[in-house]
């Protein structure tokens, strides 16, 4: 078990600052989690995006590594209302062609592992993805798990129809060992590019599910909650934080970053009503739950790799962020790990 928990520990030290950057809807979580019998709860309630780091052990119930086409299932599993503003806004679009635009504009407030671009190429209307993380040897998984659930939403607006025409491409050759499934015949394998491709023709009909009144209400919905996880000063602030994960910047370091007088970040996180010391003990608690599902390390080890000089304000800190020691948390981790 200790050569096992150093392993493990190089693991963490070495996660790029990447995987603890909220990238990925809880909802998304909790679907997988529920797909597969696991206990949900060890995700944070409220709904927002998660870091990738918090869904390692749903990947792992998954073989996620070693059967990425697991993917594929998981994305399928995805309703295309369960995409929020980003999915509805496209349900709702007048054409498969204004339903792609719009799921490339709002994927970052659902998805924010890839970049999406949505253009014409030919005679083609395609979706492309890449890659923004550095997701190792989970990406085929993740890659297979995005495009299907695009293709879900797709599928949802045309009906069975669609299969007719769409293509669904990935980067890499295909799998030795794949799972049966009812969409594999529209994979193109060695593409390109990752994404979802689509007749130009096919892709400027007019959808039977359009209702431009309500997708006009759903888009702004889907402006402001892009405009708050690209724009405010709280994911300015928590960005900077988590890509400082070796030595936490102080405020007025945060603020030099940010250009910005210290007084100036105070008021703005004021009116958001959060504060620097919040969002500090948010994302070291990020960190501290990451090494407490993923090492044996002891709790004063924790405290001190993640910034603390006592255990003690390490457990008061955690349990203002979680609702829970840090003892409590590793527990019901495990708990639910052995039960799944």
């Amino acid at each position: 078990m200790a050569e096992i928990s150093r392993a493990i520990r190089s693991t963490c030290r070495g996660l790029s600052p990447s995987w603890f950057e909220p990238s990925l809807h809880s909802t998304y979580f909790h679907i997988s989690a529920e797909y597969i019998s696991a206990t949900p709860d060890v995700a944070p309630g409220q709904p927002r995006l998660l870091p990738i780091a918090d869904f390692l052990f749903l990947f792992e119930a998954w073989h996620a590594a070693d059967e990425p086409e697991t993917g594929i299932e998981l994305g399928l599993a995805i309703p295309g209302a369960a995409h929020g503003s980003m999915g509805l806004s496209a349900m709702s679009s007048e054409t498969l062609w204004d339903a792609m635009v719009t799921m490339a504009r709002y994927a970052p407030v659902r998805n924010a592992m890839f970049t999406h671009r949505c253009f014409r190429q030919g005679d083609h209307a395609i979706i492309e993805m890449k890659p923004r993380l550095q997701l190792g040897e989970f990406q085929q998984f993740m890659g297979y798990a995005t495009v299907l659930a695009l293709y879900n939403i797709l599928k949802a607006i045309s009906g069975d129809a669609l299969d007719e025409d769409i293509r669904l491409a990935f980067p890499w050759r295909t799998p030795s060992r794949s799972q049966p499934s009812q969409v594999e015949g529209l994979f193109d394998f060695e593409s390109r590019y990752l994404g979802v491709r689509l007749p130009l023709d096919v892709a400027m009909r007019r959808s039977h599910s359009a209702d431009s009144d309500l997708c006009e209400r759903l888009k702004m919905v889907g402006d402001d909650e892009l405009a708050k996880s690209m724009g405010n000063t709280a994911a300015r602030v928590r960005c900077l934080l988590r890509q400082k994960t070796s030595a936490w910047p102080s405020l007025q370091e945060v603020a030099d970053e940010l250009a910005m007088s210290k007084r100036s970040v105070i008021r703005k996180l004021e009116s958001e009503k959060l504060s620097y010391q919040l969002l500090l003990d948010e994302v070291r608690t990020e960190l501290a739950c990451w090494f407490l599902r993923r090492s044996d390390m002891q709790l004063s080890e924790i405290a001190e790799q993640i910034g603390f000089s006592d255990q003690a304000g390490f457990t008061r800190s955690f349990r203002r962020v979680r609702g829970c020691t840090p003892s409590q948390y590793r527990s019901d981790f495990r708990h639910a790990a052995n039960s799944t």
